[in-house]
């Protein structure tokens, strides 16, 4: 074996002496209660997350299909009320346009009945009297 020139350290440990380590810190063991809740909390924020983006897209289905169904309702509604309306409002021409209609008739029948035999008036021709 080779030995080298160099000497021995000055201090070296030996087996019977203590070197001191330094104490680890004790951690507490782990609370596997508070552990399953932790994890528990976890997967219910998870499933609300997930619960309301499903949430959000059937609502606003629903919002359009309510709303949808609220526009027929009213259009039917309105369809009815406008109907009523032209009803009322052709009633009450045709009631007064069958009353000037009977006018004209009668006058019109008047004045052919009186053309018979009668002569027509100067007024009516445009002519001056004679007289």
């Amino acid at each position: 074996m080779v030995t080298s020139t160099r000497g021995f350290p000055r201090f070296l440990p030996t087996l019977t002496e203590v070197v001191p380590v330094p104490p680890k810190p004790v951690e507490p063991p782990v609370d596997l209660v508070a552990l399953a809740a932790e994890r528990r909390a976890e997967l219910a924020q998870r499933m609300r997350l997930q619960l309301h983006q499903a949430l959000d897209g059937r609502m606003q289905d629903m919002v359009a299909a309510a709303m949808l169904e609220q526009v027929d309702v009213i259009g039917d509604r309105l369809r009815v009320q406008m109907e009523d309306m032209v009803r009322d409002s052709l009633d009450a021409i045709t009631l007064r346009m069958q009353t000037d209609l009977e006018i004209l008739v009668r006058e019109a029948v008047d004045v052919v009945v009186a053309d018979d035999g009668a002569p027509v008036p100067k007024e009516e021709t445009g002519e001056t009297p004679a007289s």
